[in-house]
């Protein structure tokens, strides 16, 4: 319901009203009560690093972003305490309550992901509003990528970001891909724009020796794919000659609680890793089954979706030799006999966490 009302709502208003002072002041409220541990005594601002809106849903992309994070802060900062604000974009008091505890100065990070542009409006409108809320604060927003679709809900949606984003003096984006990287450049010539991997990447994965057998096919199913039912048929009929078939997906299992707990994010994440570990193929169009395939050293073909992502975080990975991208389905059977024929690899984090040294500049405010 609520989705229908703002279609058919002019963006002024419904913004009015969802943000008027007395609801506002009510969510800001119940926020506080529920993250009491923030407000208490013991709270000392200005003593840690901030990141916030990592995820509680069960993208298990997204969760490992976060946990790549969360291990990058705190191998490079092991002095400082991390101060973790999970899903801000559901809860908007949350933003209001922050601005009591980070103090003028203070860096913030915003969590990294897919979510800026027109495909994940509640995601893009929260880092919207903490760039608002904080004008002095240096703001990071980790490895992301960036798309707005060519209509006119895209293009509107593009304007408000470039209203919104273009006036804060310490802006600083991470781009995962070469045609993000590019947008942000255009859109908002006063932020500081770097070109660096998917923050996954980064993480330390050592896969145990295993039998893999079988063909894993992770293959999207929500607004993000590109590929259509004859397509999916044609990719398992064609798999199939490399042993059983198993379909999987980068979220957590059925029965797996929401919102999921930070405290079991790493377990999640692993549990994933695992069952790519034990593949002797794995065939994706999801950006963390590349990712996951890498990792663990297992052969893949990933195929595109409907956006850039993929193909632009593809240019990192392709030189792995068990990692091959293609444009066209028609492209598969080659591919396939390509990464078979490299067979499995050792992945290598060192190769990439070079490209986040800036990052840890930026954190010391060294840059």
């Amino acid at each position: 319901m609520k989705e229908k009302i703002k279609k058919i709502m002019p963006y002024w208003l419904y913004n009015a009203l969802k943000y008027n002072p007395v609801r506002l002041s009510k969510k800001q409220k119940k926020w506080e009560a529920d993250n009491s541990g923030f407000f208490d005594s013991s709270f000392n601002p200005g003593s840690g690093l901030f990141l916030l809106n990592t995820p509680t849903h069960k993208n298990l992309g997204d969760l490992a972003i976060a946990e790549a994070e969360i291990y990058l802060l705190n191998r490079e900062f092991p002095d400082k305490k991390i101060f973790e604000v999970s899903a801000i974009s559901y809860n908007i008091g949350s933003i209001a309550a922050l601005k009591k505890i980070i103090p003028e100065g203070d860096v913030i990070l915003f969590h990294g992901g897919g979510y800026i542009g027109s495909d994940w409006p509640h995601e893009e409108e929260a880092f919207r509003r903490v760039v608002l809320s904080f004008p002095k604060n240096r703001i990071i927003l980790l490895p992301q990528s960036i798309f707005y679709s060519d209509d006119k809900g895209g293009r509107a949606a593009l304007k408000r970001s470039i209203r919104d984003l273009s006036h804060h003096k310490d802006l600083h984006f991470f781009a995962r891909e070469t045609i993000s990287y590019d947008l942000m450049k255009r859109s908002y010539p006063n932020a500081k724009v770097y070109l660096s991997p998917d923050i996954v990447l980064s993480m330390d994965y050592n896969a145990p020796e295993t039998d893999r057998k079988g063909v894993l096919l992770c293959l999207r199913a929500d607004r993000e794919k590109l590929l259509d039912e004859s397509d999916a048929v044609y990719i398992e009929k064609f798999c199939s000659q490399y042993g059983k078939i198993e379909y999987t997906d980068t979220f957590a299992p059925e029965e797996q609680p929401e919102p999921v707990k930070a405290s079991e994010r790493l377990y999640l994440v692993n549990s994933k890793l695992e069952q790519f570990n034990r593949s002797a193929l794995v065939v994706t169009d999801r950006l963390h089954g590349m990712v996951f395939a890498a990792l663990t050293g297992t052969p893949c073909v990933a195929l595109s979706n409907h956006n850039h992502k993929v193909k632009g975080t593809a240019q990192w990975i392709t030189g792995l030799g068990y990692v091959r991208y293609i444009d066209d389905i028609n492209e598969l059977p080659e591919a396939v006999n390509a990464v078979l024929a490299h067979g499995p690899g050792n992945f290598d984090n060192n190769e990439f966490n070079k490209h986040f040294e800036i990052l840890t500049k930026l954190i010391n405010t060294e840059a």
